[in-house]
């Protein structure tokens, strides 16, 4: 063969290997999701943090059973909006300020595929914890989901808001120490206000209305009612409504805003 020949083989031999798109990501991905698994903070805050919940709440309450009904659900939203919101605005910010997705930009590998794995993997590992959630609830509570539709979808709206905001935090936050308190300080009142640590309905009525427009309220309400059995086709459009226009406008600003150089590290 030709040298020629030799090096046309050889182009298409690295173009074969070349991530694109869905491929990509998928390539990514494995990669991800054990970085995930092999950082303590992201697995004791997104998987053991909610377990722990949960069996704090219904220890300390009168009935554990009544109880588990209502916060296995509202700990499953809390798994996935920590999963998502806080440990992407986290290690986003920590990969951005020491030169790690600039790198990104100079390999083969399509940026918005190595986003996309980034925010699948959170998603995975956060999804893992609501199964096993439930699985606890449901052996040592007897708390058994009466409509799993309904609570698919609460977790899924969970899982795209809460995406969504982690990406767009990383605008807001400049400093790779300052990630963790800012996403925190995010994160956290938006989950007190949604009723994840405790009902909406034993706040002022005037708490009640202003939450029922915060991220994750109709989600985590859907989620409570699915494990009730009451869920209905309102709160099911409700739900949905809500959490698609804080996904939308929250990924739009994201898409627009998110920026793949260091801001303070030069």
């Amino acid at each position: 063969m030709s040298a020629y020949g030799a090096e046309r083989t050889r182009d298409r031999r690295a173009e074969r290997h070349v991530p694109t798109g869905l491929g990509g990501m998928v390539s990514q991905l494995r990669w991800d999701i054990l970085q995930q698994l092999r950082n303590p903070a992201a697995v004791f805050f997104t998987l053991a943090l909610p377990l722990l919940f949960l069996v704090a709440f219904a220890a300390t309450s009168d009935d554990a059973a009544k109880a588990a009904d209502y916060y296995v659900p509202a700990t499953m939203a809390l798994a996935v909006a920590s999963g998502t919101l806080t440990n992407l605005a986290v290690t986003l910010t920590y990969l951005r300020e020491y030169g790690q997705l600039k790198r990104v930009l100079v390999t083969p590998l399509p940026r918005s595929s190595y986003l996309g794995s980034r925010i699948v993997a959170a998603g995975l590992v956060a999804l893992t914890t609501c199964v096993v959630l439930g699985i606890v609830g449901l052996i040592v509570y007897d708390a058994a989901v009466q409509q799993v539709g309904m609570l698919v979808v609460a977790v899924l709206l969970t899982l795209a808001v809460g995406s969504a905001l982690g990406v767009l935090c990383t605008v807001m936050i400049r400093s790779e120490t300052a990630a963790a308190p800012i996403a925190n300080a995010i994160g956290l009142p938006l989950m007190l206000a949604s009723g994840v640590f405790f009902p909406l309905d034993s706040t002022p009525q005037w708490f009640e209305n202003v939450a029922r427009y915060l991220p994750f309220t109709r989600s985590v309400e859907l989620g409570v009612d699915a494990y009730a059995g009451t869920a209905t086709s309102t709160d099911l459009l409700a739900a949905v409504a809500v959490g698609g226009i804080w996904a939308l406008v929250a990924g739009a600003l994201a898409v627009r805003l998110f920026t793949w150089a260091p801001m303070k590290r030069r």
